[in-house]
């Protein structure tokens, strides 16, 4: 699945996209990641294979976090689509990659991270090695936020 750049951009810019939200707890989101995240990543499948554009959005209710999904030629946030036309040649065609982008102000400094999980294609050819890829990073970042809280109960002065 290939966009042109420009076209890419535009496109974002102007919410030529599909769109998905899902809400959850953060005890639920921490005990069920798989399961909270299942419905976006078939969302997203679901419109690879309707060669559209896509963002799939978990938002956790009760803390400052968001999960998402994303189909985009480059690993930048969605929101961050200006950038793109600065480090990419816009008129040059690039593949579609599934991103997972979580953002928390407990997950790093910046309050952001995103990784590619694979191409848009094969996300869907082999949906059950992307899954595992999903897990594995939902796990990572699972565990960077249990840590961030309990470093901060531990070093945090009590008043």
């Amino acid at each position: 699945m290939k966009r042109e750049v420009q076209a890419f951009i535009n496109a974002v810019a102007e919410d030529d996209m599909q769109h998905f939200t899902a809400e959850t707890t953060v005890a639920d989101f921490y005990d069920k990641p798989d399961q909270t995240m299942a419905p976006l990543a078939a969302f997203i499948r679901e419109q690879i294979g309707a060669d559209k554009l896509a963002q799939a959005e978990l938002k956790v209710t009760d803390t400052e976090m968001s999960v998402r999904l994303e189909l985009s030629v480059i690993n930048l946030p969605l929101q961050d689509t200006k950038t793109i036309g600065k480090i990419m040649e816009t008129s040059e065609e690039a593949d579609l990659n599934v991103y997972a982008v979580i953002e928390s102000p407990d997950i790093n400094v910046s309050g952001l991270r995103i990784d590619a999980l694979a191409p848009a294609t094969t996300y869907v050819e082999q949906a059950k090695v992307a899954d595992e890829s999903l897990h594995d990073w939902l796990n990572l970042q699972i565990e960077k936020l249990q840590a961030a809280a309990t470093n901060k109960e531990a070093t945090d002065v009590k008043k």
